[in-house]
């Protein structure tokens, strides 16, 4: 198979490289974490080491745009190693900045690009079941897509970069302000005297106006008090972020995008930025002085 290389073996990314172990993939891991290299080395992996990079893909997950910049283009940078011909997929989440220059620093390089963050959460990503969307020419995806289709269940091709990023981010955005709404109608429900489990099935049934990936995929963790360390309050205050700064290019604000900023600002000075992102529903249920646990956990 072809040879590939993954870079950050976080939540996310360990997922994604033990997919791409499980179809094949002769694997190359890297991480500033010794110890989850080494974890994977014993499930087949090499280790990443120092010089140039020969394999024909290359795939980034790390936590933020500066992690990608150090990486690729500081000194002794990821593009200057890479061979003409080979692909990059970032599949970080970044601004649409750093798509753009990223993109151009590739075709400086002659490297293929594929600007292809996911969402599908660490569960998706160990399931190999996560969407990746890009932003990509035809060349570039047809390069990634093996790999891409070893880690995914979906593929979207957008258009160019940054056409990917702008598509996270957005997807993104959406999902914060289902989670925010929700604990608020968890909240209201409970006000009301209403079931809170018997409300949750209600919500979650296929035919119900309310149901979304959202309901089906956190609402279980809500109700068992489980706030999903997997993806931190720090992180989701990092994309609010960034989907500002893309409404303030584009010159138009969101009005849902702001009270999903101001809730989870709330969130993390109250929790800490380590906090699973679920804790942001603890501000709806504080505020309206109820519990939206289930009493049967």
């Amino acid at each position: 198979m072809t040879a590939t290389r993954l870079i950050g073996l976080g939540s996310m990314g360990s997922g994604m490289a033990r997919n791409l172990l499980q179809h094949g993939f002769d694997l190359v891991v890297d991480d500033i974490d010794a110890a989850r290299v080494d974890q994977l080395v014993g499930e087949g992996a090499r280790a990443a080491q120092p010089g140039p990079v020969a394999e024909d893909v290359v795939i980034l997950s790390v936590p933020a745009p500066q992690h990608v910049e150090a990486i690729c283009m500081g000194p002794d940078g990821l593009l200057g190693r890479m061979r003409a011909g080979a692909a990059l997929v970032n599949a970080s989440t970044v601004d649409l900045e750093m798509a753009r220059r990223l993109d151009a620093a590739c075709a400086e390089h002659g490297i293929l690009h594929v600007d292809g963050p996911v969402t599908g959460a660490a569960d998706g990503a160990a399931a190999g079941t996560l969407t990746f969307m890009c932003g990509a020419s035809d060349a570039a995806l047809a390069a990634a897509r093996p790999q891409l289709e070893a880690m995914g269940a979906e593929i979207a091709h957008l258009g160019p970069p940054p056409a990917g990023t702008a598509s996270k981010l957005l997807t993104n955005m959406l999902w914060f302000i289902h989670v925010a709404a929700l604990s608020d109608s968890l909240s209201l429900a409970t006000r009301c005297g209403v079931d809170i489990d018997r409300y949750a099935e209600l919500v979650r049934g296929i035919d119900c106006a309310a149901n979304s990936w959202v309901a089906r995929h956190d609402l279980p963790n809500i109700l068992a008090d489980d706030d999903d360390p997997s993806f931190t309050l720090a992180l989701c205050v990092k994309d609010l972020r960034l989907i500002g700064e893309l409404e303030a290019e584009v010159g138009y604000a969101s009005d849902f995008a702001a009270a999903a900023r101001a809730r989870f600002g709330a969130a993390i000075d109250r929790f800490g930025p380590e906090t699973g992102e679920l804790a942001v529903t603890r501000i709806a249920e504080t505020a309206a002085g109820t519990s939206i646990r289930s009493p049967r956990g």
